[in-house]
């Protein structure tokens, strides 16, 4: 017994070492609100390479943006926040106040890139989810089939915590493994033997099950085989080039619509052109610049 707790412990630690915490970037949470403090920029201060905005931290960015949004200027608005993310980084919070800006303005496709962003940065942002599914209420098409009921399951697994919850979680249940296994090597209560025992078991199980799922939420993060459509409408190909006869037409969509990437050529003349998968399985070609990938 002691020899198998001796393996087991070793085991768990080499299998929860490779864990690393990913801190994300702080921002404002919630819908922007009004910072009448802050001075609200113009659009040629923005656009200007050598106004004092280059030296602005992204923290003041971020207010001056969200000014900006609670005085209706929307573009001004979608530049600061933009200009926030290339001082200090992205974050969810910041990619949730750009996508209100975008819709706003009344563009629904780079709304839907911009919430679903935020969302892989921490799937537990509820307003983010909310206008999400507010917005896909007003595009034309069907979206991509959700899949079977494992992969429904799975998905929602990976995305009920952020990866470093999920791996914060993995270091408690270790911990707790590691008490279990200590309680067992020097307790010389036979009950309380078999309870750490069984339960160390149980609980190193849940461990790799707990590493696993981070790895993959992290995964989901860096993963870009998504896209949204933001033509009004796209022409779709049979072929990765430009329908030259009816039959090389594959389908029409609309902007919003979500795709999912399975390939791409490129190279060609008429530039970079992606596979996309839509609907329940139905598979096209469409330009890459018709396109937004998540």
């Amino acid at each position: 017994m002691k020899k198998f707790f001796s393996i087991t412990i070793l085991s768990a630690f080499m299998l929860c070492s490779p864990v690393s915490l990913k801190a994300q970037n702080a921002g404002n949470d919630g819908a922007p609100d009004g910072h009448p403090e802050a001075e609200v920029l113009t659009e040629n201060t923005v656009s200007d390479q050598h106004s004092p905005i280059n030296a602005v931290s992204g923290e003041v960015l971020a207010e001056k943006a969200d000014s900006a949004y609670a005085a209706d200027n929307f573009v001004l608005a979608e530049q600061l926040y933009k200009a926030a993310m290339e001082a200090e980084g992205t974050s969810a919070a910041l990619f949730y106040n750009l996508g209100n800006a975008y819709y706003r303005q009344g563009n629904l496709g780079m709304s839907l890139v911009n919430y679903e962003r935020a969302l892989k940065l921490d799937p537990t942002m509820e307003d983010a989810r909310v206008n999400l599914e507010f917005v896909k209420t007003k595009i034309t098409d069907r979206q991509i089939d959700s899949g079977s009921i494992m992969t429904r399951v799975w998905d929602g697994i990976t995305g009920f915590f952020k990866a470093d919850t999920w791996a914060w979680i993995a270091i408690v249940l270790f911990a707790i493994f590691l008490a279990g296994a200590c309680t067992y090597l020097f307790s010389s209560v036979v009950m309380v033997k078999k309870v750490s025992f069984f339960g160390g078991i149980i609980v190193f199980f849940l461990c790799a099950g707990a590493v696993i799922v981070s790895f993959a939420a992290a995964n989901r993060v860096e993963n870009d085989r998504f896209a949204i459509i933001l033509s009004p409408s796209a022409q779709l190909s049979t072929s990765p080039r430009e329908a030259r006869t009816q039959s090389e037409e594959a389908f029409l969509l609309h902007e919003g619509t979500k795709v999912e990437i399975v390939d791409s050529v490129s190279g060609t003349a008429e530039g970079v052109w992606y596979e996309v998968k839509v609907g329940h399985g139905e598979r096209a070609w469409i330009k890459a610049a018709e396109v937004e990938r998540i």
